[in-house]
């Protein structure tokens, strides 16, 4: 092949690949543009942190006066039942398996912090765990699969609290304290969102903290064993510190959270790893970010590129894994689920706020 026809041949091929790429670029930005909360009528009118979708047409979410909710339609309609003797309490996570069981996880000092769980779609509930210690109080659960999930709450005896499950949620044990991570005087954990723990399979675990420290406790086991991870995320004070995690692998993730009393503004409260959470880097104007404001709550979608982050004045989307964000959304939320695509996201806030994406 004579030489310039071979250069043209090649600035051609460069040519194409350019504008494939270029063209799914645009194509991935536009569908993001369209993208819309669409609000629906939960029927309730109190502050929601706990949610569960589990596919396009089911999820749940837990709210103040024992209440919990359900729809099977994709948010058309909503059934909410009141579990009884919770009526005085406040659920802030849920994790749902299917339309008929679910676990719900209540909050408050000593015995208001318990786990109940229904196998009839919401019908009937039984308490299964209760807690007995005064300074316990629950934050967050999550499921490694439909039979082996974890509590984590705040400290107890200086320790981080830790409840497993084997049998999808019947039966809870406590982690042993003499294998626990201890915390400091001051730190604590945040049930803001039901995600201030993520899993990844395998038996992977990170729990973030708040308050004096914003640390990770890391297990690689099942909790069988820890290791402290220090982080750069604001601190210092009771409101600070880290309210959501999420990583894709033992590797990759992304962590937000900054200081709720304080919700516009974004310093040291929004960070990645790429090597389990040794290390981190923040994400600020710095490298290109624009300042990321207080989130509560972080996930993945399960093309594991698209990560969305929420909370009490907005959102942000990323489409390349957490390294770039732009705003999304009027609305604000206190939690986010997604229940295994993008036609499965949910979100839900103050005042009964609850919506899906569109």
């Amino acid at each position: 092949m004579p030489l310039l026809q071979k250069m043209n041949s090649t600035i051609i091929s460069t040519i194409r690949v350019f504008f494939v790429l270029l063209g799914g670029a645009l194509y991935s930005s536009a569908d993001e543009l369209k993208w819309q909360w669409e609000l629906q009528d939960g029927g309730v009118i109190t502050s929601i942190r706990a949610l569960c979708a589990v596919d396009e047409k089911v999820c749940w979410f837990g709210t103040g006066n024992g209440m919990i909710g359900r729809t099977t339609d994709g948010g058309k309609s909503w059934e909410r039942f009141v579990v009884p003797g919770a009526e005085d309490l406040e659920f802030r996570d849920v994790e749902a398996f299917d339309k008929n069981r679910c676990v719900a996880m209540s909050v408050g000092e000593g015995t208001s912090s318990r786990i109940y769980l229904t196998a009839d779609g919401g019908q009937s509930w039984k308490l299964v765990f209760q807690n007995t210690a005064l300074e316990g109080f629950f934050d967050g659960i999550a499921f490694w699969d439909r039979e082996n999930g974890v509590l984590a709450g705040d400290p107890v005896e200086g320790r981080l609290f830790i409840l497993r499950t084997k049998d999808g949620g019947k039966t809870w044990k406590p982690l042993d304290a003499r294998i626990a991570p201890k915390m400091e005087s001051g730190e604590h954990a945040f049930a803001a969102s039901g995600t201030h723990l993520s899993l990844v399979a395998g038996g992977h675990l990170w729990v973030g903290s708040g308050g004096k420290v914003a640390r990770i406790f890391y297990s690689y086991d099942f909790g069988e064993s820890w290791t402290t991870l220090e982080t750069p995320m604001i601190l210092g004070e009771a409101s600070t510190g880290i309210f959501s995690i999420a990583f894709k692998n033992p590797n990759e993730g992304i962590v937000v959270g900054g200081d709720y009393t304080k919700e516009e503004e974004g310093d040291h409260n929004a960070m990645l790893t790429v090597d389990g959470g040794r290390t981190w880097k923040l994400l600020n104007k710095s490298n290109g970010n624009s300042v990321f404001p207080f989130r509560s709550c972080v996930r993945y979608a399960p093309d594991l590129k698209t990560v969305i982050a929420v909370g009490p004045e907005g959102g942000n989307v990323s489409s390349d894994g957490g390294k770039s964000w732009r705003e999304f959304g009027d609305q604000g939320f206190h939690t986010l689920s997604i229940g295994g695509s993008l036609n499965a996201v949910w979100a839900a806030g103050t005042d009964g706020r609850i919506a899906h994406l569109r």
